[in-house]
């Protein structure tokens, strides 16, 4: 590292120290052991000769450089005064440099004995002291750099014992000086020893000294701390005492600490809210996700570059519809935005829509079955700037059939109280008032408005509004303009533990007998029952399995999987749930419940993560009336088509895959795939809403011989009579008017058919000109093609 071509370039600040009274010795300027790397030149004539006669040194060299690295802390090699300082240089210099006398930035310190120190090419705004200033032996004055002449980062140390005096060197050697300037020199080029001679050892203490004499400053000096998360210790360093190590408050986060120090660990509903934010699609699930009316339930999900869309066909997928644009570069990668996202009919046309709050307000883009209309602002006020970047309003936001028009209606809870919005096909215009589950009535806990759900309870084809309060479940009934009308639930109150998340966070709505009123199902800490609706009411609980805390459904892997779908096809929706080993589904059937196992997502093949487990969906892939399971793995969408009696081999989509970034929240979170379209066919008497009316069997006319139930009584041409003469199967044998036939008496009058119009009696019997003939003939084939018309097909949402 060479720098300087003579010390005596210094003579101009040198010359700014006084004479003194007593010698001393130094210590190294520094604490690490960092070696000389050129010394002082002994040699008169041309090249240079080292203290101890070797070559470690460059000609007419005038000090002793060490190869300290930018930034390290330069100190004093004895106590003093500062009697020049200089602090204008660039930190990195060059050989010639003329700045600070080719010293570059540095400080001089005169000792007692009058001998002067100078330290040059130091770092520029690093110096800790002034002059005039008195600096103790081993106190830190500055850090090093390579200002002024230099070729590299070194500190050179410079030395005169006198004013006046020529620069000497501080070694001792069979070349240079006999007596060392160090309190310790150590071997050939070894770095000095870090004592100062005039040491008196004491107590250690927070002053930037050596006050224990063991060549270290501050050393295992501490003091004890706190902050509001309570106590710790602080270190000392260079005379400065460092950061207390004890707890400082921090946004409260699910961890199981106190993180924000108020006592409590994971206080602010931070799970539950963390929760909330996992499983949109299971408390606030869409009716459909089919964006092309084609009757199969489609997958749409928000990525990096905004939501996209997969339309199902029998075998798998078809290629993704871009729906909208709210991409992370837009600002959607903020929860309060892609937590909200929707999926509902808005416009009333068949075909399933995309909505989510925005910053300033809900917008929407309608489906238009092949691909999406850009979407526009569908109701303003639910603004981050009017409260609802809150978690307990914008998790409420809710799509739903409040007036049964057939178009999704907005409803969510403000801080007064539920309001919902009807929609009129291009906005969510007129308000109305809903139940008034208010913050100050303590529905500002997620215990309470995490538990706001949309189902139809009475039947009426009209969503209502129901949720859990402190002293138990309640649904209030829609009709059309407001929700009047209250109903009493289960008592699932926050004194008999419903206030626990593992247990409220898992009720769901759903229609588990088929009689078109949406009944409420739970898991408590014994087991998963259900409530089958009464239209003003609900019954007794029915358990559905042992779902208990003692084996294990505690855990949030498991409970927060429950979900809803009809799997076998009967109408009548089922219950499904992963456990430890893998899915498991139930059925209701003839008042009974009934288990079967579901893919193999257990928890050591992965499935414990929220990534994996929260995104179980239960959606008709094929549109064969049965819904299949399924969810996203690390290698993407995958879902297993259902038999009614179990699940087959995954059918993957090959897209939202780990490696392509669905790890995140922002991402998975946000997969919607549920139920079907229902597609309307002629009504028939089964027990099921063949055209989509939302009224089972309600086509029901007097039975006739066609192997029909036509009256819808359960049994199949139950009037047979003995054959008439009146063109139809009386006695539903497949023949009309057989053996029925009878010549007719000559002396009677004929009329001008013959004798054989349906009605009309022969004496003998009915004109043989119909006898046996086969069934649908005469009147009764137009008389169906006249009802089949009639029961032509018409869709519902």
């Amino acid at each position: 590292m060479r720098a300087l071509a003579s010390f005596a370039l210094f003579a101009c600040v040198l010359g700014l120290w006084s004479s003194a009274e007593a010698q001393v010795r130094f210590r190294r300027p520094y604490s690490p052991n960092y070696r000389l790397n050129y010394g002082f030149d002994h040699r008169s004539g041309g090249g240079c000769t080292d203290y101890n006669c070797g070559g470690a040194c460059y000609d007419g060299h005038t000090g002793m450089d060490f190869g300290t690295p930018r930034g390290t802390e330069i100190r004093a090699a004895q106590s003093g005064r500062v009697s020049a300082t200089y602090n204008g240089c660039a930190n990195t210099g060059y050989v010639g440099n003329p700045c600070g006398g080719r010293c570059g930035n540095y400080v001089a310190v005169t000792h007692s004995d009058g001998s002067r120190t100078i330290y040059c090419h130091m770092q520029r705004d690093s110096l800790r002291v002034s002059t005039g200033a008195s600096v103790s032996c081993g106190q830190v004055i500055g850090r090093s750099a390579s200002s002024g002449s230099s070729s590299g980062p070194h500190l050179h140390l410079g030395y005169r014992p006198s004013p006046g005096a020529a620069s000497r060197d501080v070694y001792s050697g069979r070349c240079g000086p006999s007596s060392t300037r160090w309190v310790e020199q150590r071997g050939y080029r070894e770095a000095p020893g870090t004592s100062c001679s005039t040491c008196s050892p004491s107590a250690e203490s927070c002053n930037g000294r050596d006050d224990d004499c063991d060549g270290r400053t501050d050393e295992g000096v501490t003091r004890s701390c706190s902050t509001a998360c309570g106590g710790g210790r602080e270190a000392c360093s260079g005379g400065s005492w460092g950061a207390c190590d004890a707890p400082t408050p921090s946004p409260e986060r699910c961890n199981g600490r106190d993180d924000d120090c108020d006592g409590t660990p994971d206080s602010g509903d931070v799970c539950e809210i963390d929760l909330l934010h996992e499983q949109p699609a299971a408390y606030a699930a869409p009716a459909s996700t089919d964006i092309d009316g084609d009757g199969t339930a489609d997958v749409c999900a928000r990525g990096f570059s905004g939501v996209r869309c997969w339309p199902s066909n029998a075998s798998g997928w078809r290629e993704p519809i871009a729906a909208t644009d709210w991409s992370d570069a837009s600002g959607w990668d903020d929860v309060t935005n892609y937590a909200t996202l929707r999926m509902g009919d808005v416009n009333g046309d068949g075909l399933a829509d995309v909505c989510a709050r925005a910053n300033a307000g809900v917008v929407c883009a309608l489906s238009m079955g092949d691909s999406f209309a850009a979407s526009t602002l569908w109701k303003d006020g639910l603004s981050d700037d009017s409260g609802w970047g809150q978690p307990d309003n914008y998790t409420t936001l809710r799509l739903g059939d409040v007036d049964g028009d057939g178009r999704d209606d907005l409803c969510a809870r403000a801080n007064a109280g539920v309001r919902c919005w009807l929609s009129d096909g291009a906005t969510f215009a007129t308000r109305i008032v809903g139940p008034e589950w208010s913050n100050d009535a303590g529905w500002g806990a997620a215990r309470q408005y995490g538990t706001v759900r949309m189902a139809d309870v009475n039947g009426d084809r009209r969503a209502d509004l129901c949720g859990r309060t402190a002293a138990g479940f309640e649904c209030w009934l829609s009709d059309g303009a407001g929700f009047p009308t209250r109903v009493e639930g289960p008592a699932w109150s926050d004194d008999n533990g419903w206030g626990n998340r593992q247990y409220w966070s898992t009720i769901r709505m759903l229609d588990v007998d088929g009689d078109g009123r949406d009944d409420v199902c739970a898991r408590n800490s014994r087991d998963l029952s259900c409530h089958l609706s009464r239209g003003d009411g609900f019954g007794d609980a029915e358990i559905v399995a042992e779902l208990s805390n003692e084996s294990g459904w505690d855990d949030e892997t498991n409970y927060a999987t429950i979900r809803v779908g009809d799997f076998d096809g009967d109408g009548a929706e089922d219950l499904c749930a992963r456990a430890n080993a893998g899915m498991r589904c139930w059925a209701r059937r003839d008042g009974a419940w009934a288990g079967l196992e579901g893919p193999a997502w257990a928890d050591d093949v992965g499935w414990s993560r929220p990534r994996h487990y929260q995104t179980v969906r239960l959606a008709d892939l094929n549109g064969d009336g049965l819904d299949d399971l399924c969810a996203r793995a690390g290698a993407g969408w995958r879902c297993h088509l259902s038999d009614g009696a179990g699940f087959g081999d995954a059918i993957e989509l090959g897209d939202m895959t780990n490696d392509g970034g669905w790890v995140e929240p922002r991402y998975w979170t946000t997969i919607l795939s549920a139920g079907r379209a229902c597609v309307s066919e002629m009504e028939i008497c089964n027990a099921v809403d063949d055209d989509c009316d939302g009224v089972i069997d309600e086509a029901s006319m007097p039975e006739v011989c066609n192997a029909m139930d036509d009256d819808c009584d359960g049994a199949v041409d139950e009037h047979a009579t003995d054959e008439l003469c009146n063109r139809l199967d009386d006695d539903c044998d497949g023949f009309v008017d057989e053996a029925a036939c009878a010549t007719p008496d000559a002396s009677s009058p004929v009329d001008a058919d013959g004798g054989v119009t349906p009605g009309r009696s022969l004496r003998g019997g009915c004109g043989c000109g119909v006898a046996g003939s086969p069934r649908m003939g005469g009147v009764l084939g137009p008389m169906i093609l006249i009802l089949l018309f009639a029961r032509s097909r018409q869709r519902r949402r």
